[in-house]
C-alpha cells in the first residue's frame, strides 16, 4: 500500500510537470503579468517584447476553446471589453497563427478524480502519450526547418537548384519555429523552383564554384541549346548539325583551352555531322534516306567506293589528333580492309534504322493531332491523355539522342579503336539524355524522379567523390521539397514534415555504428520461466512490449550486441490493439500495471530489423486486456528469451563515422562561405 501511495505522489508530479503548458494561472496572476507589458509613456499594451507570451495570456482566458487564430483575432475578442479594449493599440497583433488553443484554463477536468491520478490510467497513459509524441513530432519539425536554414545558407546547390525556396527560408529567419504560419508560401517556392529546374540547373552550372573547367559549362550550355530545340520541335537532322557545326564549343581554339579533350569532342561530332548529312533525304525534310539504301551498297560494291571517296574528300579538314578524318579513311580503299568496311556499312545501317523508327514516330504523332483538329465534338484532353502526348514526345527525343551517341560508333569503326577521351565524350552526351529525361519528368508533375536525374547529371560533371556528401543533403531535402509540394491537407502536410523530421533512429543505424544510445522498443513474442509471489515458478509465453534505454555496439554485416535497460512492458496493451484499436474500450489501468525494470542482452539480426534478446525483468502485472477487461496477477520476476521487431524511437547518439565525417566537411565548406542575395 505504501509503494502504491509513492508510486500515485511520483506520477502526479510527473503529469503536473509534462502538461506544465497546459496548467494555467488564475486572473490575478495574468492580471500581474499582463502588468508587465504596459507601456510606461502610453499607458497601452505593447507586443514588442514577448510577443508570444502576450497573446498566450489573452487566449488562454477566453471563455470558449478555439484554435487556429491569428493574433488579431485574439485582439477582436477584447475590442469590446471597457477594461482591455483601452489599452490595446492599433499596431498591435498580426497574421500570425496563435499555436495553441484559447481557453485553456486550470486542471479542470483532473478535478473529478476516479482514480489515485486524478483520471482513469487508461486514460492518462494514452493522452500523456498522445501529448507527447505530439510535441516530439512539434520540436522535431522544427529543429528539421532549422537545420534546413543552415543548409541554405552554406550550400551552392540550394542557391541555384532552389532559389525562391532559399530566399524565403532566409528571410523568415528566426521566425522559422512559426513555419506553418508560412507554410503556404514556403509551398509556392516549392512549387516554383521545381518547375523551373531545367533552367536552375543551368543556373548551377554556369554559376557554380564547383565546375571550374569553361569547356563543360560552353557545353553544358549546348546541351541546355539542344532541350530547347526539342521544345521548338526542330527537325531531327538540324539538331545533330546544330551539335557537329554550329555550337559553342567549336568556337574553343587551342589557345583558349589546350587539353587534349576538346579536339575530340569537336572532332566526334564534325564526323556525326558529316555522316549524318551524307544520308539525309534531298527533300530537306529533316530526316534521312531508307535502311535498304546500305543494302544497295553492300550489293554495289562501286557505290561503296564512290560514297567513302566522297566523305573522304569532305572530310579533309577534319583534324582527329595527328591525323585528319580523310587520312583515317583512306586505308579502307585496301582491299584487305573490306571487312571494316563492311562493319562500318553495318554501323550505318544500324544508324538509318534507328532513323526510321523515329520518323515512323513523328508520322504517328502528326496523325493524331490532325484527328483531333478535325474532330469538332472531341472532348478536351485529360492529364492521362496528356501524359500520353508527352511520353510519345519524350520517346521521339530520346531516339534522336540515341542517334546522337552514333558519334562513339562511327569514330570507332573508321580509326580501328577508342580511347579513354572518345568514352568520356560519350559520357557526356548521355546527359543531353538525361536533361530531356528530367524536363519530361517536370512536365508530368513527377518531382522527385526530376531530382534524382538532376542529381545525377551533376555527378557526372563533378569529379569523383566531390559531390558525396552534399548529394545526401540535396536528397533529402530536395525529396522533401518534392513530396511536400503535393501535400494538399493539414494532415498531409504534417506526415510530409514527419517522414523527414523525425532522426535516423532506424535499426540499421546501431550496425553501421560503432556504438550508439537510443529510446528503443522491442514488439514480440517472448518465454521463460516466471517467479510470482506465493505462487512459485511456472514458465510462461506471452506478447512483450519492453521499453527503455538501449546501449549498442555494431559489427556491420554481423548485426549488432546492445543492452537494453527496460523500464515498461505494455505488451499486453499492444496485444489488445493489434485486435481493436478503438482506445474508447480500452479500460482503466494504472501505472504499477505496466511497470517493467530490467536488463536484457539484445542481438540485432544484419539485413532485417530483428532482434533477440535474453534476459530478466520484474513482470509487470497487467497480463491480457479482453473485451474491456483487465486480467492482472501479482507481479513477480521472469526470466527469458524474447525475439522481436527492433523499433528505435529517438536516436540519443551515434558514432557513425561516414554521417560524422560528411557533417564535418560540409561544416567546413559552411565558415568559408555564405550565400548572399
Amino acid at each position: 500500500m505504501k509503494n502504491k501511495t509513492y508510486l500515485q505522489i511520483f506520477f502526479t508530479l510527473l503529469l503536473i510537470s509534462s502538461l506544465g503548458g497546459f496548467v494555467k494561472g488564475q486572473a490575478i496572476h495574468d492580471a500581474q503579468k499582463l502588468s508587465e507589458f504596459i507601456d510606461n509613456e502610453t499607458y497601452a499594451l505593447t507586443d514588442a517584447n514577448e510577443t508570444e507570451k502576450l497573446y498566450e495570456i489573452l487566449a488562454r482566458n477566453f471563455s470558449t476553446v478555439q484554435s487556429g487564430l491569428t493574433y488579431d483575432e485574439i485582439l477582436d475578442a477584447y475590442r469590446d471589453n471597457p477594461f482591455i479594449a483601452p489599452l490595446l493599440t492599433d499596431d498591435m497583433g498580426g497574421s500570425i497563427v496563435y499555436t495553441g488553443k484559447t481557453g485553456q484554463r486550470a486542471l479542470g477536468a483532473l478535478a473529478s478524480a476516479s482514480s489515485g491520478l486524478g483520471l482513469p490510467g487508461s486514460t492518462f497513459l494514452m493522452g500523456l502519450t498522445d501529448f507527447l509524441v505530439k510535441r516530439t513530432k512539434q520540436e522535431l519539425s522544427i529543429a528539421f526547418f532549422r537545420d534546413f536554414q543552415k543548409v541554405v545558407k552554406r550550400s551552392e546547390e540550394m542557391k541555384y537548384l532552389f532559389p525562391t525556396t532559399t530566399k524565403v527560408l532566409l528571410k523568415i529567419d528566426e521566425n522559422i519555429y512559426q513555419f506553418k504560419a508560412f507554410w503556404e508560401v514556403l509551398r509556392e517556392s516549392f512549387l516554383s523552383d521545381l518547375e523551373d529546374l531545367v533552367y536552375n540547373l543551368e543556373d548551377y552550372v554556369q554559376q557554380s564554384s564547383k565546375i571550374k573547367d569553361p569547356l563543360v559549362r560552353h557545353m553544358m550550355s549546348d546541351f541546355f541549346k539542344v532541350i530547347e530545340l526539342f521544345y521548338d520541335k526542330t527537325a531531327p537532322s538540324d539538331v545533330l548539325n546544330y551539335l557537329a557545326e554550329d555550337a559553342y564549343l567549336h568556337t574553343i581554339t587551342p589557345d583558349i583551352d589546350s587539353s587534349k579533350f576538346v579536339p575530340i569532342l569537336q572532332s566526334s561530332l564534325q564526323v556525326l555531322g558529316l555522316i549524318s548529312k551524307s544520308f539525309e533525304n534531298q527533300d530537306d525534310n529533316g530526316y534521312w534516306v531508307e535502311p535498304e539504301v546500305v543494302t544497295k551498297m553492300l550489293k554495289k560494291p562501286v557505290i561503296t567506293t564512290l560514297y567513302l571517296g566522297l566523305i573522304y574528300q569532305q572530310g579533309k579538314d577534319i583534324q582527329m589528333g595527328e591525323k585528319t578524318f580523310a587520312e583515317y579513311l583512306e586505308p579502307l580503299s585496301i582491299r584487305e580492309n573490306a571487312v571494316r568496311v563492311r562493319n562500318l556499312l553495318n554501323t550505318f545501317k544500324a544508324f538509318l534504322d534507328k532513323t526510321k523508327a523515329l520518323e515512323r514516330l513523328a508520322k504517328d504523332m502528326r496523325r493524331k493531332a490532325n484527328e483531333r483538329r478535325r474532330d469538332r465534338n472531341a472532348p478536351p484532353l485529360t492529364d492521362a491523355d496528356k501524359e500520353l502526348e508527352y511520353d510519345e514526345y519524350y520517346d521521339f527525343t530520346q531516339n534522336i539522342c540515341d542517334l546522337l551517341l552514333y558519334t562513339y560508333d562511327f569514330k570507332k569503326e573508321i580509326l580501328g579503336a577508342s580511347t579513354k577521351e572518345d568514352s568520356l565524350v560519350h559520357t557526356y552526351l548521355t546527359i543531353i539524355s538525361d536533361i530531356n529525361g528530367m524536363a519530361l519528368e517536370i512536365r508530368k508533375k513527377h518531382y522527385t524522379s526530376a531530382l534524382i536525374n538532376t542529381l545525377f547529371i551533376i555527378e557526372k560533371l563533378l569529379p569523383d567523390g566531390k559531390f558525396k556528401c552534399e548529394r545526401q543533403v540535396m536528397l533529402k531535402y530536395g525529396t522533401f521539397i518534392a513530396t511536400a509540394v503535393k501535400a494538399k491537407t493539414a494532415e498531409e502536410v504534417s506526415d510530409a514534415i514527419a517522414a523527414f523530421a523525425l532522426p535516423p533512429g532506424g535499426s540499421a543505424i546501431k550496425k553501421y555504428s560503432k556504438f550508439s544510445i537510443a529510446i528503443n522498443a522491442y514488439v514480440g513474442l517472448s518465454a521463460g520461466q516466471e517467479i510470482l509471489t506465493d505462487v512459485g515458478a511456472n514458465p510462461y509465453y506471452a506478447v512483450t512490449t519492453p521499453i527503455g534505454i538501449t546501449f549498442n555496439w555494431g559489427f556491420k554485416n554481423f548485426g549488432s550486441i546492445g543492452i537494453l535497460a527496460s523500464v515498461l512492458d505494455i505488451g499486453a496493451l499492444t496485444a489488445f490493439r493489434f485486435q481493436d484499436d478503438n482506445v474508447s474500450e480500452l479500460p482503466d489501468l494504472k501505472f504499477e500495471n505496466v511497470l517493467a525494470p530490467g536488463g536484457y542482452l539484445v542481438y540485432g539480426l544484419p539485413k532485417y530489423p530483428i532482434s533477440i534478446g535474453i534476459g530478466a525483468q520484474l513482470g509487470p502485472n497487467l497480463r491480457t486486456v479482453t473485451n474491456g477487461t483487465l486480467v492482472t496477477q501479482t507481479s513477480g520476476w521472469r526470466w527469458g528469451a524474447f525475439i522481436a521487431v527492433d523499433i528505435p524511437i529517438v536516436s540519443v547518439y551515434t558514432t557513425n563515422k561516414n554521417y560524422k565525417q560528411c557533417c564535418r566537411k560540409c561544416n567546413k565548406e559552411a565558415k568559408k562561405k555564405n550565400v548572399d542575395f
